[in-house]
């Protein structure tokens, strides 16, 4: 896809630049970078949707970039959702603890999400009773605009096949 961008703006103003017609003339076309390369760890079983297979990696950063604590000795990953279109009828097998690097691109959805489906989520993942109440709505009729950002891979290379198992086999050294 390509993008154009304005011209230089003349000081003069539109009117006055004897330039105008060269500037309008002289778009400079452009092309925008959209392409990903990350490592990381599959941190949770696989779902599907339809007839792709998601995933979540957690990568770690470099030691260039800023550190993300999570305590004195360790730096916390950072999250991502891996989407493979069309792997869920493919022959992919993605397991928890494999070690991988995906070449693709980011990918983002907008959705409409209400208070109602929040609340359900809340209530599953902490296995607690939630109630809410609204004034003058029901929580079915309260939206939030939520975005979702992923990488849809269109490359993928294993390098380690499942890293937790490797640990459990190991005999501990004497």
């Amino acid at each position: 896809m390509f993008f154009y961008r304005e011209p230089d703006k003349c000081l003069l103003g539109r009117r006055a630049c004897p330039a105008f017609c060269f500037h309008q003339a002289n778009y400079k076309e452009m092309r925008l970078i959209n392409d990903v390369v990350i490592e990381g760890i599959v941190v949770r079983e696989p779902w599907k949707f339809m007839d792709d297979l998601f995933f979540r990696l957690a990568a770690f950063r470099d030691t260039d970039l800023p550190a993300k604590p999570l305590d004195s000795e360790r730096d916390a990953a950072d999250y991502i959702n891996v989407r493979i279109s069309g792997g869920a009828t493919g022959l992919i097998t993605m397991r928890r603890g494999m070690r991988l690097r995906i070449h693709g691109f980011f990918q983002s959805r907008d959705y409409k999400e209400s208070l109602a489906e929040f609340v359900e989520k809340a209530r599953k993942r902490s296995g607690t009773e939630i109630t809410v109440e609204c004034k003058d709505l029901k929580p079915d009729q309260v939206f939030i605009d939520r975005n979702s950002v992923e990488v849809v891979a269109r490359r993928l290379i294993v390098l380690d096949k499942n890293i937790e198992r490797k640990e459990k086999a190991e005999p501990a050294a004497a």
